[in-house]
């Protein structure tokens, strides 16, 4: 599964709150620093599950620089890498990409495959916050655009990189003409590099 990119530029580049959206909605969502899964939930009106469709230990070695960067990690750290969707039923709300660094993910349930992260964290009783470090648009796996964001869930130090993409049958990605519709955003590991196990 290829995940959707986002728009290229150095994070922070496009200030948060989803700038060049038409929907209210979808400029909220994009700006929101709360957990994603309850917003999502009001959005759609049930409650959602997570399908992880793909999770492995892998080394950071591959991990582009503005992944390494956002995370405080180095070429010799090793990562889990997840894909998950949110789902209710068969209705997939959003598609996520998410690099954590090992150790962390393992003692914060990052690596739980039957919660969304975030609910794993509040069942913790962890106390977090997100830095949003990019909002645009991205291709949903049928071609079609649709509103995404990335950012970074911080404790005490960064514990994982987030990119999710929202369906654009559930979220409006309706923009501005000025909004750019460009390339990858290359946040994924290069698999010509990257070790894994």
């Amino acid at each position: 599964m290829t995940a959707a990119p986002l728009l290229p530029g150095p994070p922070g580049a496009v200030p948060p709150g989803g700038p060049g959206f038409r929907d209210p909605l979808t400029r909220t969502l994009l700006a929101h620093d709360g957990y994603t899964t309850p917003a999502l939930e009001a959005i759609v009106d049930a409650e959602l599950s997570v399908r992880v469709v793909c999770q492995h230990d892998t080394s950071a070695a591959g991990l582009p620089g503005t992944v390494l960067d956002a995370l405080r990690l180095s070429g010799q750290d090793r990562v889990l890498v997840r894909r998950s969707r949110l789902v209710h039923g068969e209705l997939t709300v959003s598609l996520n990409y998410v690099v954590a660094a090992h150790g962390r993910a393992r003692t914060y349930g990052v690596d739980d495959l039957g919660s969304p992260i975030g609910r794993s964290l509040m069942s913790r009783g962890v106390a977090q916050r997100r830095r949003i470090l990019r909002t645009g648009l991205a291709r949903w796996p049928d071609g079609r655009l649709c509103a995404a964001r990335a950012y970074v869930l911080l404790l005490d130090q960064p514990l994982c990189y987030i990119r999710e993409t929202f369906n654009p049958g559930v979220v409006s990605p309706e923009h501005d003409p000025g909004l750019d519709e460009g390339p990858d955003w290359h946040d994924e590991p290069d698999s010509r590099r990257a070790e894994r196990d």
